[in-house]
């Protein structure tokens, strides 16, 4: 029973959804099925509403964008002044989290979605700094080998 209902309820999530709710549905824009991790120097921060954004650049020079919480939550949860201090321009950082998915997905949840993205973003679960012990990550960080299906990519 339980099975059922979740599958009633994520479709009545997915269906009523518009793209005002787009902005917020993390599993629907990032790919939570896959994990990726970057390595390198942070280029620039933005800690700002209604995303901070974190530029780091690997040693081959791809640049990853990392799509981090609101300045607002940093704030709120006491995170702000230590990340200020931690990455700043050149720091080694680690980044693990979602990979944006493709605009044809994103359509496949939202099909008024018309926006192009960036391949290189990320949505992190872990940032830290390497060989420093500045850590962020969220509560509960989410397992890719444990999927729920209904995050894959929507049928078209």
């Amino acid at each position: 029973m339980k099975r059922g209902f979740g599958t009633i309820a994520s479709a009545l999530y997915l269906a009523t959804a518009s793209p005002a709710l787009a902005h917020h549905s993390h599993p629907l824009t990032y790919d939570w099925c896959k994990s990726i991790t970057v390595e390198g120097r942070v280029d620039s921060v933005e800690f700002k509403n209604p995303h901070s954004i974190i530029v780091v650049r690997q040693d081959d020079g791809t640049a990853y964008t990392v799509d981090w919480m609101p300045v607002a939550n940093l704030t709120r949860n006491g995170i702000l002044e230590p990340a200020k201090g931690a990455l700043a321009f050149g720091t080694r950082v680690s980044v693990t989290g979602a990979p944006i998915r493709p605009a044809a997905e994103i359509q496949g949840f939202f099909p008024d979605f018309k926006g192009d993205v960036n391949p290189r973003t990320i949505d992190p679960w872990v940032i830290r700094r390497v060989g420093d012990t500045f850590s962020w990550a969220l509560p509960q960080v989410p397992d890719p080998a444990k999927c729920a299906g209904i995050f894959r990519t929507p049928a078209r």
